[in-house]
């Protein structure tokens, strides 16, 4: 893996996993700037590996682990290889669409908000419709009801509250959990609370991520700017990610706490607290 450059605005990183050639051309042209500093980082868990010579450029470190590593882990390269070469780290998928204004405008409200250590922007399907993807802490219920009982009234209420329905998803709020779809780190609070637990192969890294920043910084949605996101693990479900999510959020209850967790419910009551009225 060549180094990263020193004095890096932003350094961009990309999971792919037998990612189309058009899609990953995508992705990197999305994410250069004419304003900022940008790096990006390919991290390719293909098996075989895929063939990316077309993405070799001054601007962009490519590197294969021969082996399929999992979402957070794989991300840890490219955060581990950028320490100490840049202001803040990107998490970004490849299935995301952006306009070249995202990244300059959510930088230079970071720039602005010295207390904040990660932010996320307004994320749509498609088809124009919004993503709730702010959300409390979980606890078991919540995700079991999503998962297997959504169709119950008692299912519904839960996840009304857990991602916040009732809310217009309009204003600068403050979550503790933000998805790993894009996220925009201050990289001095990540030096503070490390990388993705690895423990998680895929799914609730960015949740714990996500706690972990949120317990030192501000963690805020910033709706100003949007994406659209293709979310394909709802699209196409299969059981092999059914099964790597079970295994994730049972790591993640397991670190955190089941049914007693003291520091969830505190923090879910200051969230809650935002939003009365609503």
């Amino acid at each position: 893996m060549q180094p990263i450059p020193d004095g890096i605005d932003v350094c961009v990183s990309f999971v792919l996993f037998g990612t189309a050639r058009e899609e990953v051309e995508q992705a990197i042209a999305q994410a250069r700037s004419d304003t900022l500093k940008i790096h990006i980082v390919l991290i390719d868990n293909s098996q075989p590996p895929l063939d990316l010579a077309f993405a070799q450029a001054d601007d962009v470190t490519v590197f294969s682990t021969s082996t399929n590593l999992g979402y957070g882990r794989a991300h840890n390269i490219a955060l581990a290889a950028s320490k100490g070469r840049c202001r803040y780290n990107l998490v970004m998928n490849t299935d995301l669409q952006m306009g070249p204004e995202v990244i300059p405008a959510l930088v230079t409200f970071m720039d602005d908000h010295d207390d904040v250590g990660l932010t996320t922007p307004k994320v749509r399907y498609p088809d124009g419709s919004l993503q709730r993807l702010c959300r409390l802490l979980p606890d078991p219920a919540d995700l079991l009801g999503r998962r297997f009982f959504s169709k119950t009234e008692w299912a519904k209420k839960r996840n009304k509250r857990y991602e916040f329905h009732n809310w217009h998803y309009d204003t600068v709020a403050e979550f503790p959990f933000l998805s790993g779809c894009f996220m925009l780190i201050r990289r001095s609070v990540l030096d503070v609370v490390g990388y993705f637990d690895e423990r998680y192969f895929l799914y609730a890294e960015d949740l714990d991520l996500s706690r972990r920043i949120h317990a030192v910084a501000r963690t805020l949605f910033v709706p100003h700017q949007s994406v659209i996101h293709e979310y394909r693990s709802q699209t196409k479900p299969s059981w092999r990610r059914l099964r790597y999510a079970i295994v994730s959020l049972a790591q993640y209850f397991t670190k955190w706490g089941w049914v007693r967790d003291v520091e969830r419910d505190r923090i879910n009551r200051r969230t809650c607290q935002q939003f009365e009225g609503f």
